[in-house]
C-alpha cells in the first residue's frame, strides 16, 4: 500500500468513527445535545479533526444519512434483481428488508430525533427534506424496475408507494418495542400486497 493509499484509509476511518460517534451521541442526547466536542471525544479525535471532516453537526447528519440511504439501495437491488421467487415471497422479504433497514431501536432514535431538529430549525429543515425527496425518487426507481422484471403492476403511482413504503417503516419502527418484529414485518406485507397487482390480473380486467 503506498503512503497516499495509508493516508486515505486513514481519513476515511477517521470519517468514519466521528459519523458514527456523532450518530450514537444524537441518537441518545438529542442533536442539541450532543457537541462537536463530546463527539470528537467519543470517537478518539480532536474538535479539529472533526472540522477537518465536517463543516458542522448537521454536516455529518448528512453524511450519515446519506450513508445509510446508500446502503438501502444496494441491498434492495441484491435482492430485488432475483425473478424467479413468488410474489408472495417477494413482498415478505421486502417487508423484512424495510423491517431491516430501518436498523436498531438506536438508528429509530437517532432518525427522531433528525426530524425533530428538522422541524425546529428551517436552514436545516430545506436540506433535509431535499434529502428526503431525492431517497424517495431513488426508491420508487428501483421499486419500478422491480415490479416490472417481473410483470407486475402497481395499484398507485409509484411515487406513492415508495413514499407509502418509507413511511409505514419509520412510522411501524417507532412502535416496535411494544410490538412483537413478526407483527411489524407482517403489517409491512399488508400494504405491499395491497399496492402490488400481477400483470396477469390487470390484462384479464380489461379484457372483461
Amino acid at each position: 500500500m503506498t503512503d497516499q493509499s495509508k493516508r486515505a484509509l486513514s481519513q476515511q476511518q477517521t470519517h468514519d468513527a466521528l459519523a458514527k460517534a456523532g450518530a450514537e451521541l444524537i441518537a441518545k442526547n438529542g442533536f442539541a445535545g450532543a457537541s462537536v466536542r463530546d463527539i470528537a471525544k467519543r470517537a478518539g479525535y480532536t474538535q479539529g479533526a472533526f472540522y477537518s471532516n465536517f463543516k458542522s453537526k448537521e454536516d455529518l447528519v448528512f453524511a450519515v444519512l446519506r450513508s445509510q440511504f446508500q446502503y438501502a439501495y444496494v441491498t434492495i437491488e441484491e435482492f430485488s434483481k432475483d425473478t424467479t421467487k413468488p410474489v408472495t415471497q417477494m413482498v415478505m422479504q421486502a417487508a423484512q428488508w424495510l423491517d431491516e433497514i430501518c436498523g436498531s431501536n438506536e438508528n429509530t432514535q437517532l432518525e427522531t430525533e433528525i426530524s425533530l431538529h428538522a422541524l425546529r430549525d428551517p436552514v436545516f429543515a430545506k436540506t433535509y427534506y431535499a434529502l428526503l425527496d431525492d431517497h424517495a425518487a431513488k426508491m420508487a426507481q428501483i421499486v419500478q424496475a422491480a415490479t416490472d422484471a417481473r410483470q407486475l403492476r402497481l395499484r398507485a403511482p409509484v411515487s406513492l408507494v415508495a413514499m407509502g413504503m418509507i413511511s409505514m417503516a419509520r412510522g411501524l419502527k417507532l412502535m416496535a418495542p411494544h410490538y412483537d418484529p413478526q407483527f411489524v414485518r407482517q403489517t409491512l406485507a399488508v400494504f405491499l400486497e395491497s399496492v402490488i397487482q400481477p400483470a396477469s390480473d390487470d390484462a384479464g380486467h380489461k379484457a372483461e
